[in-house]
């Protein structure tokens, strides 16, 4: 309901909020149930709360991006968007890595998930889990036990629901099957050949493109 109130106009960016009682009185919950939500929304960065001074609304508060991490954070969750950061630092030094470490078996097992990928698009069906399937793997293949590690963990987060939903949206989006196919095809030959130059960047574009698909979703929701 403080979500609410930001995305409404009602808590314009920059006031300060009513204080707990009021609120809690507002909503009729108790004081201990408000304190709770300006945290999640602290840790969100959509409020802003100052000692002696009271709870402020972010400059950024209204934003869909940080509506969007409060949701996620109001749910025990990561934000997508966080997640994408994150992504974009270690995926293109996995590929990188990996064009550079790669064994005959990693090409063989990169090749036949993309082949799936394909196949599963001809047919007109989901091809999100292949698709995972696929950067897992090029992760496995850069053999760095630390950062298979954090992509696994990466991967976990990638399961969570207001992951899936954003994710699920945006592949609805028209092409984007389609482009990701291409991409994952482009990276796979840049493993395959020994180029780590050009599997960095192809993974960097690739992210990219994530971003721009997640990005026009969450701008599109009300």
């Amino acid at each position: 309901q403080i979500l609410e109130g930001i995305r409404s106009g009602a808590f314009g960016p920059g006031t300060v909020l009513p204080p707990e009682r009021s609120l809690a009185e507002r909503f009729g919950v108790s004081r201990g149930s408000v304190r709770e939500a300006i945290r999640s929304l602290e840790y969100a960065g959509v409020l802003d709360v100052r000692t002696g001074s009271g709870t402020f609304v972010a400059e950024a508060g209204a934003s869909k991006a940080a509506a969007l991490r409060a949701r996620a954070a109001l749910s025990g969750e990561h934000s997508p968007l966080d997640l994408l950061v994150a992504r974009q630092a270690i995926e293109p030094v996995c590929a990188g890595l990996a064009a550079v470490h790669r064994s005959a078996a990693d090409v063989d097992n990169l090749r036949k998930l993309v082949d799936a990928q394909g196949e599963l698009l001809e047919r007109g069906e989901e091809t999100a889990e292949v698709d995972l399937a696929f950067h897992m793997a090029v992760a496995d293949a850069c053999h760095n036990p630390v950062l298979v590690l954090l992509y696994d963990r990466i991967a976990e987060v990638m399961r969570q629901d207001v992951w899936l939903d954003l994710r699920r949206r945006s592949r609805t989006q028209a092409g984007t099957p389609e482009l990701y196919l291409d991409q994952h095809r482009a990276t796979l030959g840049a493993i395959e050949r020994g180029d780590a130059a050009a599997a960095t960047k192809s993974v960097d574009a690739h992210m990219r493109t994530v971003e721009d698909r997640l990005v026009t979703e969450v701008e599109a929701r009300p």
